[in-house]
């Protein structure tokens, strides 16, 4: 699975997002050479070894939960994993705007986001619930095209 560098540490700004005030990281084993390379070409902040790290700044609305799903999974719920996959999401919403995108490598790059994604909340600290990670990481692949192509 993996491990984050600490907690977050972020500022809120009305009406809906938080600035990170310290970085945020999260390494893992278990990506291939090759699936770091990915993540690199699509501009991820990815360390050879694994490394996906957040810099202090980063603007993030920590997980997009409608609210109505608040009694069932919260933001703060899954939120360093949703930080991590903000940062990943942000870039690839940018290189599939570039002029040198190709679609092939935006799809392996998003489905490795979403593995880290889901890598993330199984590691955190205190647990969450299975139903809760299986309900947040489905909800990611199934919706998160639209979010990782919108315009910039």
């Amino acid at each position: 699975m993996g491990k984050f560098n600490g907690k977050i540490s972020a500022e809120f700004t009305p009406p809906k997002t938080w600035v990170l005030e310290k970085g945020l990281s999260f390494i893992t084993e278990d990506l291939t050479d090759a699936d770091i390379e990915c993540l690199k070409e699509v501009g991820a902040n990815i360390s050879t070894s694994g490394r996906v790290t957040c810099k202090k700044g980063m603007v993030t609305d920590l997980a997009s939960v409608p609210r109505i799903a608040w009694n069932v999974i919260a933001p703060w719920d899954v939120a360093r994993a949703a930080v991590i996959h903000d940062h990943l999401y942000a870039t690839l919403r940018t290189y599939y705007h570039s002029d040198g995108m190709n679609k092939e490598t935006w799809k392996r790059a998003r489905a490795l986001s979403d593995k880290i994604f889901l890598l993330g909340m199984m590691s955190a600290e205190p647990q969450i619930s299975k139903f809760k990670i299986k309900s947040a990481y489905y909800s990611v692949r199934t919706f998160g095209r639209w979010p990782a192509s919108a315009e910039v």
